[in-house]
């Protein structure tokens, strides 16, 4: 048997298909992934086939820094005008990737994978981190930083972004299902949203109500690790207190230097050491006995376990990392799912109200690192949810699923 896992998108659209692959290869089947060109490495170190998909999201991220931290809706459409050119380019190499599949599963960006599957007569599933990408009165669309909004001004934003899923997307994807020989599709939202699996667990992300029957919820599909902490930092965190943790993933900075200064003169004054992970933001400083500047790839799962708290962009991978090591967080939405993700810890006694990135500021942030520290409740949330979270596998709860589906 044969399964083709697609995923376009930043590392934390990819990386959970590395555990699901994994998982699956475990079983018997055998796996091919595409995915970015990015992130060939980590899916190479594990011996798993890999396929170049599209451009670097890496550049498209860093292209459009500025607009996407600054101006975030009004980055909207010229990063619609790079999906398109993307989505050409999957209907383009897609095809000849699924010709021996025995079934599909896509993820983040891919979103020709149902038309492909369909075209080729093979079953598929998408899979997602977040339930908040139904539709729902519970949240509004996660392209706006408004989350907390009542019923109806959720049920009308989803209306809105329907019709420009609809605008942006539903004359490009029926030209290519067109071609495929398929039936046009009248509306994108719906299509996308079919046959879903929700990498999340279901403490920190419940299915809204109006979930779809055919809809799985597993626990989050947490890549393996077998990188351990460099020397240099064991040696940091062996000499003072448990620092805190901040990185903003793949997530592009416009300004690097200012928000390493902004940073720096935070931790100054709330009195506490740190280490900054770099990520995509291009941060590079000279380390010192309070901040630590990391510029490589690091073992969250292992160093999580021994921060005292954790500052990041509300990725899905990074939320549901530090949920599993028992740390409060501290959310700074960029964009996206992350303000769904920093209302969800904020709500849930997991860390302090978010902070998005355009309002940061030294002297917020140092007290903000304060009350994480000293909080007793946060620490006690975090710990009780880790102990739920701890022993979960979801990449081989989704394995099973789509093994017994397909009557292995």
């Amino acid at each position: 048997m044969n399964i083709l896992l697609v995923s376009y998108g930043s590392t934390g659209d990819v990386r959970p298909f590395l555990a699901l692959g994994l998982a699956l290869r475990a079983k018997g089947p055998r796996v091919r992934i595409c995915a970015p060109p990015d992130s060939e490495r980590i899916f190479a170190e594990c011996g798993l086939p890999f396929s170049p998909l599209g451009r670097s999201v890496r550049h498209l991220m860093a292209s459009r820094a500025d607009q996407l931290v600054a101006r975030p809706l009004a980055a909207m459409a010229p990063m619609t005008r790079e999906l398109r050119r993307e989505l050409v380019t999957q209907f383009k190499h897609l095809p000849a990737f699924a010709r021996d599949a025995d079934m599909i599963v896509g993820g983040g960006l891919a979103i020709a994978v149902p038309s492909v599957a369909e075209a080729c007569g093979i079953p598929y599933r998408y899979a997602v981190g977040i339930p908040a990408l139904l539709p729902s009165r519970c949240h509004a669309p996660i392209t706006l930083p408004w989350q907390n909004l009542p019923a109806f001004g959720n049920l009308v934003l989803w209306r809105l972004a329907g019709t420009l899923l609809d605008w942006g997307y539903r004359s490009l994807l029926n030209h290519h299902r067109r071609i495929l020989g398929l039936a046009a599709v009248s509306h994108i939202l719906p299509h996308l949203t079919a046959n879903l699996i929700i990498a999340a667990d279901k403490e920190l992300a419940p299915l809204p109500s109006e979930a779809p029957l055919d809809c799985w919820q597993t626990g989050y599909w947490h890549p393996p690790s077998n990188d351990r902490l460099s020397t240099a930092i064991v040696r940091f965190l062996e000499d003072g207190d448990p620092p805190i943790y901040i990185g903003f993933g793949s997530m592009g900075d416009p300004a690097p230097q200012e928000t390493i200064a902004l940073l720096r003169r935070a931790v100054k004054r709330a009195g506490v050491r740190a280490i900054l992970q770099s990520g995509w933001a291009g941060w590079r400083f000279q380390s010192d006995a309070a901040c630590l500047c990391v510029t490589d790839e690091l073992p969250h799962a292992h160093l999580f376990a021994r921060v005292a708290a954790v500052v990041h962009h509300g990725g899905v991978g990074t939320v549901m990392t530090a949920a599993r090591a028992g740390v409060p967080q501290l959310i700074v939405p960029h964009l996206l799912d992350q303000y769904y993700w920093g209302r969800r810890v904020w709500g849930l006694g997991l860390g302090p109200r978010p902070v998005p990135k355009n309002r940061l500021s030294a002297e917020g942030l140092s007290q903000t690192l304060d009350r994480m520290i000293t909080s007793r409740t946060m620490r006690a949330n975090a710990r009780k949810l880790s102990r739920l979270l701890g022993g979960r596998d979801g990449a081989r709860q989704a394995a099973d699923l789509i093994l017994d589906r397909m009557g292995n």
